[in-house]
C-alpha cells in the first residue's frame, strides 16, 4: 500500500483556520421553528449587505410522470403574486430597496434568494417569505407564464451546449428523474393545471423541509424573529418519505451522436459514479480536479496544450443524491474528434496507471481550500455554502469536514475511485458533429473503450509505492482590522506608472489589476482581434519561464493570473493569497515587463480563437450581435467581433502581438490597483523596486470619430432551423466619461430588473420572451444603449412594436417620482453588492483612474444618481432615442 498523502493538509487547516479570528464572534447558528423550519443565520458586517436565501427540499427529480417540469413553474410562478401582493409589486418592492431577488430549480432542490442592503433587510425578508408562503398561483398569471417557460425551453433547444448536456443526461439514466429536463417540455408544462401546482406545492412544502440562512449585516436578535413570524405559516408535517430508485440503464457503453449543423465539433465523455452521502465523492472530486482542473491538469496538458487535440477541455464530478457523473466536457475541431475521444478515455484511466503525483495532490488541496475563502467575499457566496452544506450534506458543520476528508485522499485512493467507477460498463458518449465528421460505431466505442480500461489496469498493476511527500509550511492568516486605515491611496512613480493600494484585512487575499489604454479602439480591420490574442498570449511565457512553469507556480499558489482586453483598455488580473502578494506582485511584473509570446504557444491561442469564432456560429445569440455591431457602428472599431475574423486571425503572429505589447507596456499612463489583505507602505515600496526602473509611455489609441447615424438601419438574417428569432435595437450612447452618463445608467434600472418596464410588459403581461433586457455599455469616444429579447414563432413583429413603444414612451413622458425612487434603489443597490470583492474594487478603481475620473470618481456614484429628476432622464432618452438613429437587428424565423 502506498503511503498517505498529507502533504497540504497542515496548509488547508492553517489557510481555513486563518479566518477564525475575524469570525468567531459571528459563527453561523442553527435555530428551528417550531414548524420545522431550519433557520441558519451569520452576522457579517465587512460590507452593508444581506443575503437571505430559502432552500426546499424539493427538485425535478421528485416529480412523478405528469408533473414533469412543475418544479420549476412554481419556482416561476411564486413570484407572481400574493393575497397581499398583487404580480410584478415583489420584484418592484424588492428593487425599490435597492435588492435583487431570482430562484433556481435544480434535480434536489429549489432555491429562492434576494440580496439587498442591510438597511432594507427585514422588508426584503418580509417580501421574499410573503412570496414562498402564499403564492396564489392565479390562473390567468398562470396561463401567461407557461408561454414563458416554453420560450425558455425554446431557448434552450437553439443553444448547442444544452441540446447536449441534455441528451448525455438522457442517455446516462435512461428513465431515471435524472434524464428528465429541470423544465420539462412543452407538452408536459402546458399539461400542468393550478390544482396540480396546489397539490404538489401542499406535499413538499413543508417546514421540516425548508431551510432559511441569512448572512450579512443584520443583528440577530432582531432579525430572527422576523423571520420567526414571516415563516410560521409553513405547514409543520414532514415531507413524504421520497427515495429516488436505481437507474435502469443498458450496461455501456453508451453512444449518442447528435448529427447538427454546427461548425464547432464537442465531445462529452461520461461514467455513472455514487452520489451523495457516498464517501467516494470526496476521492471522485480530487479525481477530477487532477484529470480537468487548471492549466497544470492532465487533460489540459496532454489532450490540449502537448497535441492540440482540443480547443478546450474540462472535468467534473457531479455528485447530487445518489447518483453522479464523472464528466470529461471538450470542444474541437470536427476532424479531430476520432482522434479526441480515445485519447480522452485513455487519460481518464491514467488516473489508475499513473496516480496522482505529489505536486498533483498540493495543488488540487490548496485550491480547494482557496476556493472555500474566495467564496466568503460575498453575503450570497457565504448564505449559498452554508445552505448547501446544510441541506445536502448534513449540516453546515460539515465544510469543515469537507476540507478534512478532501484532504486526506490519497493517490491509492483516487486510483481505487477509477478503477471501481470508470468502467465501460458505465460510460456514455456523446458526441456532436456536422454531417461528414468522422463517428464511431457502437462495436468501435465498446471495443476502444474496453481497451483502454484494460491497459489501464495492467499499467497500474505494475506501479510502485508513493514516497512520503513533505511537510508543508502553515498558510499565515491576515493581520488584525487595524493594521491600516482602509482607505486607498495613489502614487505615481518617477516613470509615470500610476499605483493605488487599498488595503482590506477582511480575508486573507490580494487582487491586483494592470491596465493600460488599448483594446478594440487601436484595431483595424487588418489586425482585428490581435488585442484578445494578445491578452491570452500575455501570460503564456514571461522572463524565460515557459507557459507550462508558470502556470504551475501559480496554481501551487492557489494563484490566478489572466491578460484582458476591452475596448479601450487592456491588461493584467491577478489574485493571490495574502501569504504570497510579494511573489505575486514579482510574476505580475515579470508578465507585464518581460512577456516572452513564445511563438508556439501564440499558434496554440490562434487555434483557440479561430475555434471560439467557429462556436460564434452556433451560437444564434452571438451570431446576432455580432452583425449588429456592425449595423450600429459602421465603419468604427468596435463595430468588429472583438476576436477578429477567420482571415484577420491568418495575418497575425508574434511579431504583431509583440507590437501590440510595446504600445501598451508604458509605464507611463499605465495603472496598477492592489486590494486586499497588504500594509501599504510596504506595498508601495516593493512597486516601487520591481517596476521602478523601466521606461516608456504607453500610447492612447485614438480611433476614429463615432459614426452619426441619420437613418435607421435595418437587417434581418433568415435561420429556417432555429427555434425563436433573435431580437437586437441599438443606439448610439453617451461614453464613460460623459456627464449623461448617470442618467443612462438610470435609464437601464427604469427599464430593466424584474420590477422594470420591459419586464412586467412584454414578458409578464404578453408572455413574449423569457429573456428580455436593456443594455448600457459605455466606453471610452462612445458607447451603446440597447433592447435585447429572444421570441418564439409569429411573435417578433409583436415583440419589436412592443419594445418601439417603449422608447418612444421614454422620449416623450418623464419618469414618475415612485419609478425614480425604485430605479434609483435598484441601481444602487447593485452597485453596492457588485463592490462587495476586492477584484471589483481593483477593476473599478483602475479603469476609472485609466479614463481621467481619478480613482475615487466611483464613490461618488449614490451622489450622482440621487441628484437625478425625471427632466434629466427625459432630457437623455431625447438625445439617444431619435427614430432615425436607430439600429434594428433580428435574426431566425
Amino acid at each position: 500500500m502506498r503511503k498517505k498523502s498529507w502533504l497540504a493538509l497542515p496548509a488547508l487547516l492553517a489557510l481555513w483556520l486563518a479566518l477564525a479570528p475575524a469570525a468567531q464572534a459571528n459563527e453561523p447558528i442553527r435555530h428551528k421553528l417550531p414548524n420545522g423550519v431550519t433557520v441558519i443565520t451569520k452576522q457579517n458586517h465587512e460590507a452593508p449587505v444581506v443575503a437571505i436565501q430559502v432552500l426546499v427540499r424539493a427538485g425535478s427529480a421528485f416529480e412523478n410522470e405528469r408533473e414533469r417540469g412543475i418544479t420549476h413553474l412554481i419556482e416561476h410562478m411564486i413570484f407572481k403574486g400574493t393575497p397581499t401582493r398583487p404580480a410584478g409589486q415583489m420584484a418592484r418592492q424588492i428593487e425599490a430597496l435597492g435588492g435583487q431577488i431570482n430562484a433556481y430549480t435544480s434535480l434536489d432542490h429549489t432555491k429562492y434568494y434576494v440580496e439587498t442592503a442591510s438597511q432594507n433587510a427585514a422588508q426584503a425578508l418580509d417580501i421574499l417569505a410573503d412570496a414562498v408562503v402564499n403564492a396564489q398561483f392565479d390562473p390567468a398569471e398562470l396561463a401567461r407564464e407557461k408561454e414563458v417557460v416554453v420560450e425558455e425551453i425554446r431557448m434552450n433547444q437553439d443553444d448547442p451546449d444544452r441540446r447536449r448536456f441534455q441528451a448525455l443526461m438522457t442517455a446516462a439514466f435512461g428513465d431515471h428523474p435524472y434524464g428528465r429536463p429541470v423544465i420539462g417540455t412543452e407538452a408536459s408544462v402546458r399539461a400542468i393545471s393550478r390544482q396540480d401546482i396546489l397539490d404538489y406545492r401542499a406535499k413538499w412544502y413543508r417546514g421540516p423541509g425548508m431551510v432559511v440562512v441569512a448572512v450579512g449585516d443584520f443583528q440577530t436578535e432582531q432579525l430572527l424573529p422576523r423571520i420567526e413570524k414571516a415563516f410560521a405559516a409553513v405547514p409543520a408535517q414532514a415531507q413524504p418519505e421520497f427515495s429516488l430508485p436505481p437507474a435502469n440503464v443498458t450496461p455501456g457503453p453508451r453512444l449518442v451522436v447528435l448529427r447538427e449543423d454546427v461548425r464547432q465539433a464537442a465531445v462529452e465523455a461520461a461514467w455513472l459514479i455514487p452520489g451523495l452521502p457516498s464517501e467516494q465523492v470526496f476521492a471522485l472530486d480530487m479525481a477530477a480536479t487532477i484529470l480537468g482542473e487548471g492549466k497544470t491538469s492532465r487533460l489540459y496538458k496532454e489532450l490540449k496544450h502537448a497535441e492540440g487535440l482540443v480547443d478546450a477541455v474540462s472535468c467534473s464530478a457531479y455528485t447530487p443524491v445518489a447518483l453522479g457523473l464523472f464528466d470529461i466536457d471538450a470542444s474541437l475541431a470536427p476532424k479531430l474528434a476520432d482522434k479526441a475521444w480515445p485519447r480522452a478515455l485513455q487519460l481518464a484511466g491514467g488516473l489508475m496507471a499513473r496516480p496522482p503525483q505529489v505536486d498533483e495532490l498540493a495543488r488540487a488541496k490548496v485550491n480547494l481550500a482557496a476556493a472555500f475563502v474566495r467564496m466568503r467575499q460575498t453575503m450570497a457566496g457565504q448564505a449559498g455554502t452554508l445552505g448547501y452544506f446544510e441541506m445536502m450534506r448534513g449540516g453546515f458543520e460539515h465544510v469543515q469536514d469537507y476540507i478534512d476528508q478532501f484532504a486526506a485522499v490519497d493517490a491509492d485512493r483516487v486510483a481505487e475511485v477509477a478503477r471501481e467507477h470508470l468502467r465501460p460498463e458505465n460510460l456514455t458518449l456523446v458526441l456532436q458533429l456536422p454531417e461528414g465528421a468522422p463517428a464511431p460505431d457502437q462495436a468501435a466505442l465498446a471495443k476502444l473503450a474496453q481497451e483502454a480500461y484494460a491497459q489501464a489496469l495492467a499499467a497500474a498493476s505494475a506501479q510502485g509505492p508513493t514516497a512520503a511527500p513533505p511537510a508543508a509550511q502553515p498558510v499565515a492568516g491576515p493581520r488584525p482590522a487595524n493594521a491600516s486605515d482602509g482607505q486607498a491611496r495613489k502614487e505615481t512613480l518617477p516613470n509615470g506608472l500610476t499605483v493605488i493600494v487599498k488595503p482590506a484585512h477582511e480575508l486573507p487575499l490580494v487582487e491586483m489589476v494592470l491596465a493600460a489604454p488599448g483594446g478594440q479602439a487601436a484595431e483595424t480591420p487588418q489586425d482585428a482581434g490581435s488585442r484578445q490574442l494578445w491578452a491570452s498570449c500575455l501570460t503564456r511565457g514571461a522572463a524565460g519561464r515557459s507557459f507550462q512553469e508558470l502556470s504551475a507556480i501559480l496554481e501551487g499558489m492557489a494563484a490566478g493570473m489572466g491578460g484582458f482586453s476591452g475596448k479601450s483598455s487592456g491588461g493584467l488580473t491577478a489574485s493571490f493569497l495574502a501569504q504570497d502578494w510579494r511573489r505575486g506582485l514579482e510574476l505580475l511584473a515579470e508578465v507585464w515587463l518581460r512577456p516572452d509570446f513564445p511563438a508556439a504557444e501564440v499558434a496554440r491561442a490562434k487555434a483557440e480563437q479561430a475555434a471560439a469564432l467557429r462556436a460564434q456560429m452556433d451560437e444564434p445569440v452571438a451570431r446576432a450581435f455580432n452583425a449588429f455591431r456592425p449595423l450600429l457602428y459602421g465603419d468604427h472599431p468596435y463595430a468588429m467581433n472583438p476576436l477578429g475574423s477567420a482571415e484577420s486571425l491568418a495575418r497575425l503572429d508574434r511579431q504583431a502581438l509583440v507590437a501590440v505589447h510595446q504600445a501598451m507596456r508604458g509605464p507611463g499612463g499605465v495603472v496598477l490597483t492592489i486590494v486586499g489583505d497588504v500594509d501599504p507602505g510596504q506595498t508601495m515600496a516593493a512597486v516601487r523596486e520591481l517596476f521602478g526602473a523601466a521606461q516608456g509611455q504607453a500610447r492612447t489609441p485614438a480611433p476614429p470619430a463615432a459614426p452619426a447615424l441619420t437613418k435607421a438601419r435595418t437587417r434581418h438574417i433568415a435561420d429556417p432551423q432555429a427555434k425563436q428569432t433573435q431580437i437586437i435595437i441599438g443606439y448610439i450612447a453617451p461614453d464613460a466619461t460623459d456627464p449623461r452618463r448617470p442618467a443612462m445608467e438610470l435609464l437601464e434600472a427604469i427599464l430593466g430588473g424584474q420590477g422594470g418596464r420591459l419586464f412586467g410588459d412584454l414578458r409578464d403581461k404578453r408572455s413574449l420572451a423569457y429573456s428580455v433586457q436593456p443594455f448600457y455599455g459605455q466606453a471610452k469616444q462612445l458607447g451603446v444603449f440597447g433592447f435585447y429579447m429572444g421570441v418564439g414563432p409569429g411573435k417578433a413583429k409583436a415583440a419589436i412594436a412592443g419594445l418601439n413603444e417603449h422608447i418612444a414612451r421614454l422620449a416623450a413622458t418623464p419618469p414618475k417620482a415612485e419609478e425614480m425612487n425604485r430605479a434609483k434603489a435598484f441601481l444602487l443597490g447593485g452597485w453596492a453588492i457588485g463592490l462587495q470583492t476586492y477584484q471589483a474594487q481593483a477593476m473599478t478603481m483602475t479603469a476609472d483612474e485609466l479614463l481621467g475620473l481619478g480613482y475615487r470618481d466611483y464613490l461618488r456614484t449614490p451622489e450622482r444618481v440621487q441628484a437625478l429628476a425625471p427632466g434629466d432622464i427625459l432630457r437623455a432618452a431625447k438625445d439617444v432615442f431619435a427614430p432615425q438613429r436607430q439600429a434594428l437587428l433580428t435574426l431566425g424565423l
